[in-house]
């Protein structure tokens, strides 16, 4: 680290001299963000691949995926059942821990990074600009902004990780991240490695939002009554994140997942309005709160590995923690 010399003329001895470390540059303070950023997202990837596989191979039973006439009377049990039946048959890595890992840490571990490492900058920048004062609404701004740029900039990784998991099952060798982005290409050109980028967009711009102004909120409140920063409020507040990430995304999920399957149901909506129009009218506004249960239960390991992970990992750069 560079020093300056400050207190004076030094050529009579008669100033003191001291020496300040000179503050990094910001392209370096970026740098080491985007660092930290992307080495807890992998991390986190690679160690909650097995979740995300089960989810994704649950999800898609009903449309043939791969589990096996056992794997779906074991489903009927519920999730858990269902994700014991596949360690008992395939094994914990050929059956979940192996299926699109890679595409797991590209998307996860690449749209972590870029959205924890700008989010600071983004929501200083709408302080600034709007006047306003840090708080859970400026937190949830720039985590919208964030998390809608960050995972539609991946979405080909995303993409090619839900094909590799929902192919997954006994007997079937899936292919590596490179080799399922190259079949992507080929079945519609390079603007299909995006096929889905609208719904990412809005549906991860909600659940960075959600997710970092609810951590934001219960981080700053359990300082202000006396707890020091430490590993107990990055849990405390990333376990409060994962439910607020649910609550503001769930909506849109909700939309969004019937409007996608609507055609492979024989059921065919004008527009993502009309889905909200008939729920509204058939089922009540809780119907657009259901499945928030599993959705908490999905993003809760996620969101406590990353985020007490990546405070961690600033710390030790010298970046200090989160602010």
């Amino acid at each position: 680290m560079a020093s300056a010399v400050v207190g004076g003329d030094v050529r009579g001895g008669t100033a003191p001299v001291a020496l300040v470390a000179a503050e990094p540059s910001q392209a370096v303070t970026v740098a080491s963000r985007m660092a930290c950023s992307m080495s807890a997202g992998l991390i986190s990837a690679l160690a909650t691949n097995p979740t995300e596989t089960i989810r994704v191979r649950w999800q898609v039973l009903s449309m043939g995926g791969g589990a096996g006439a056992a794997g779906q009377a074991a489903a009927e049990g519920g999730l858990l059942r269902f994700g014991a039946h596949i360690v008992r048959t395939e094994g914990l890595i050929v059956g979940l821990w192996r299926p699109g890992l890679t595409g797991w840490m590209a998307s996860f571990g690449g749209a972590f990074g870029i959205r924890m490492g700008v989010y600071e900058y983004v929501r200083l920048g709408l302080e600034r600009a709007t006047g306003r004062e840090r708080s859970t609404a400026t937190a949830f701004a720039a985590g919208m902004c964030t998390g809608a740029l960050s995972n539609s900039t991946c979405c080909p990784f995303f993409q090619a990780k839900n094909r590799l998991q929902a192919r997954a099952g006994p007997g079937i060798q899936g292919g590596g991240l490179i080799q399922e982005l190259s079949s992507i290409v080929r079945e519609g050109g390079a603007p299909n490695l995006y096929r889905g980028v609208p719904a990412l967009f809005c549906r991860g711009g909600l659940i960075s939002g959600g997710q970092l102004s609810g951590y934001d909120f219960t981080k700053r409140y359990l300082i202000g009554q006396g707890v020091a920063e430490g590993p107990i409020i990055h849990v405390a507040a990333s376990s409060v994140s994962a439910v607020t990430a649910v609550l503001a995304s769930a909506p849109a999920d909700v939309v969004l997942n019937r409007y996608q399957a609507a055609p492979s149901l024989g059921k065919h909506y004008a527009s993502l309005g009309a889905v909200v129009a008939e729920i509204m009218k058939e089922e009540g506004p809780l119907a657009f709160y259901r499945g928030v249960v599993p959705n908490i239960a999905k993003f809760l390991p996620l969101f406590l590995m990353s985020m007490p992970l990546f405070e961690q990992l600033r710390r030790l750069a010298g970046l200090g923690y989160l602010t």
